[in-house]
């Protein structure tokens, strides 16, 4: 049914460090300089959009002097929006949505690797992390012409309760009170350094309290941003339009319509034909015909998504340890890479993002076909192994392909089992399947592997259920030391390489094609990119 209504140079990132609750910035051990929990009194204005390469050939921050722009942009998707709720999706093709439509409370700049505001101008803690006040932006408007005040951060924060995406942090709260309509105090039941860095998320957008109030389902889609929503039908399209009272100033197009084009093929074929001008994540196949095409660009990054193979732990056979570690010593991550990724990936060594605060190489799995025999004899001593293994999309078939003939050599026989991405996400996250090939763009801080490893999460894919790594987690989002914090999530990579609910694979670099000339698309490694300010030229 039809409804209507009203960057980046990823490597910089390894800088990133986070420091204890203390007001400006301190030194990392890497050298660079690491936003802390304390009081951040600059305003960004024009936030910076990062280039695709050194030269700034590629994805230009703003628009050339005397170049027409396209009015009227078009965006092909791969995967379907399902919700206009920002408490409810927290995946790429959501996010790039949300990014333009909400506005989050802390901003985090790509280039410079550091917190700034965006709805609050500043923020302070003095207990440790426990109690953040937050003063907000004065006369910042929604897409309904209702004006931001405290009053909705605080309905903003509860009605995260329950929520698919969003009901992980509202578990962290003991409070949240409107000091005064420009003043939130937000009180957390532990001490929390990462907490500014968490406000940076999508699932954190602030919403219009009156607009949800008077309608729940559609009132969802209003937000501060600079694009609001036009009208949108799932499955299909959803089309914005320019907000122009945006505080963060008016977009560079008047429409920006994301299409659903779940086939590589056909979105490739959007974007040549001038369908699209935008084609979210191009097949590896593909990329060599987007880069000889005189009229695209492929813009190109380091990414911080990880493609993993999750087992349910809380289910036969993939509860069996000893069968886990068969598969994981069975694989050859390098040919995955050299095949399925047509080389354009780095191998993963730990369950951990590469550009996350804490990560430790445990090494990874060695390829051991002699090994994996070993630990399958301990968990099948008759034979007889067998392991779906549920996925979606081209590029994980493949690999899921590629496992199945290695397991094969092993004893162990791999059933495929394809869904489209919804489906996908949604037995994987209600259990159904005994293990899946999945991604994961990993936030820069420490606390967001929680996401991947608390029980009850939609996104821990494993079901795993560990006391021991939730203990850990705890430990260290409140450790002002930051060997001890450091410590503690070694330990929790050891675990997870030990245990092996996952088995991390490779991060694949990040493509985005597009038209020729195209740019100000702030990219995130976690391939999450803000296109509020893209532009394309007319010509």
């Amino acid at each position: 049914m039809k409804k209507s209504f009203y960057r980046i140079t990823a490597a910089a990132l390894m800088t990133t460090m986070l420091a204890a609750s203390v007001v400006g910035c301190s030194k990392s051990s890497s050298g660079g300089s690491a936003a802390t929990a304390g009081t951040e009194t600059a305003d960004p204005g024009k936030q910076t959009t990062g280039t695709a390469d050194a030269s700034g050939d590629l994805n230009p921050l703003t628009p050339p002097e005397g170049v027409q722009l396209k009015e009227d942009l078009a965006m092909g998707l791969k995967s379907k929006h399902t919700t206009i709720d920002t408490m409810e999706a927290s995946n790429t093709q959501h996010n790039y949505m949300f990014r333009m439509v909400h506005d989050t409370l802390v901003h985090f700049n790509n280039t410079t690797n550091e917190l700034e505001p965006q709805l609050a101008t500043e923020w302070s803690t003095d207990d440790g992390g426990k109690t953040y006040i937050f003063k907000l932006r004065d006369g910042v408007k929604f897409h309904n012409g209702e004006t931001l005040k405290a009053s909705d951060v605080v309905f903003t924060f509860n009605r995260m309760q329950g929520t698919t995406s969003s009901n992980n942090l509202y578990t962290k709260l003991e409070s949240v009170e409107a000091v005064d309509d420009m003043t939130v105090k937000i009180v957390l039941l532990k001490p929390n350094l990462d907490w500014p860095y968490m406000m940076t998320i999508p699932t954190t957008s602030i919403l219009s309290e009156k607009a949800v109030t008077d309608d729940p389902t559609e009132g969802t889609g209003i937000g501060t941003g600079p694009w609001q929503i036009d009208s949108y039908e799932f499955g299909n399209y959803t089309k914005l339009v320019a907000f122009e009272d945006s505080w963060r100033g008016a977009p560079n197009a008047k429409t920006f319509t994301f299409r659903y084009i779940p086939e590589d093929s056909a979105r490739l074929i959007a974007l040549q034909n001038g369908e699209v001008d935008i084609c979210m994540e191009p097949a590896t196949i593909e990329l060599g015909t987007i880069e000889d095409d005189p009229n695209l660009d492929l813009i190109s990054y380091d990414g911080g998504s990880l493609s993993y193979f999750a087992f349910n732990t809380q289910k036969s056979p993939a509860d069996n340890e000893d069968l886990r570690k068969a598969v994981a010593y069975g694989i050859d991550v390098d040919s995955i890479i050299a095949v399925a990724a047509e080389g354009r990936g780095k191998k993963a060594t730990s369950f951990w993002g590469w550009n996350e605060y804490g990560f430790y190489d445990c090494g990874g799995y060695e390829y051991n076909p002699d090994k994996a025999k070993e630990y399958l004899a301990k968990a099948y001593p008759n034979g007889g192994a067998t392991l779906d293994v549920t996925v979606s999309g081209a590029e994980r078939k493949t690999i899921a392909e590629m496992v199945q003939s290695q397991l094969k050599e092993i004893g162990i026989a791999i059933n495929i089992v394809e869904l489209d991405s919804a489906g996908l996400s949604t037995s994987t996250t209600k259990g159904e399947h005994q293990s899946c090939i999945y991604g994961m763009g990993f936030n820069i801080f420490g606390d967001d592997a929680r996401r991947i490893l608390q029980p009850g999460s939609a996104v821990n894919k494993a079901h795993y259920d560990d006391p021991e790594v939730m203990e850990l987690l705890d430990k260290a989002v409140a450790e002002t030391d930051e060997a001890k914090r450091k410590e503690y999530y070694k330990e929790i990579q050891e675990n997870v390489h030990e245990h092996v609910p996952y088995i991390p694979l490779y991060y694949a670099d990040g493509f985005i094609g597009v038209k020729k000339g195209t740019g100000g698309i702030d990219i995130y490694p976690t391939f999450h990119h803000d296109y509020s300010k893209v532009f394309v030229p007319a010509n």
